[in-house]
């Protein structure tokens, strides 16, 4: 994934948005794959279609990776590295931070009461 110039300011005002803060500069790849993991997350609404593109992109390749790593983590018995790779992967597939209320997977419920 690359960072064209035309994304920049659109990332820019995606990572002053999501939850966890982003060390890398915002001109690195890891860094925007990063902020749309966490904006995919978050349900943050994209405008570029390259960067909708991208975090679909972004969002199958997490969960594959992460359901790897979760297998991986069991087949060594490693129980907490698979505990926390399974929570990832939950997170990223029913697009809710573990923090969050689980209301907030229906799409169909006012803002006021998932607060």
């Amino acid at each position: 994934i690359h960072v064209r110039q035309e994304e920049r300011l659109e990332l820019q005002k995606l990572a002053s948005r999501v939850p966890i803060p982003i060390k890398e500069s915002m001109e690195e790849p890891s860094a925007k794959v990063n902020v749309l993991l966490q904006a995919y997350i978050s349900q943050l609404r994209l405008e570029g279609f390259a960067l909708a593109a991208d975090t679909t992109y972004v969002h199958q390749s997490a969960v594959r990776i992460l359901r790897a790593l979760f297998e991986v983590a069991l087949k060594r018995g490693w129980a907490a590295l698979a505990d926390k790779t399974l929570t990832l992967c939950l997170m990223v597939e029913r697009r809710m931070w573990r923090s969050q209320s689980p209301l907030r997977q229906f799409r169909n419920i006012p803002a006021i009461i998932l607060r």
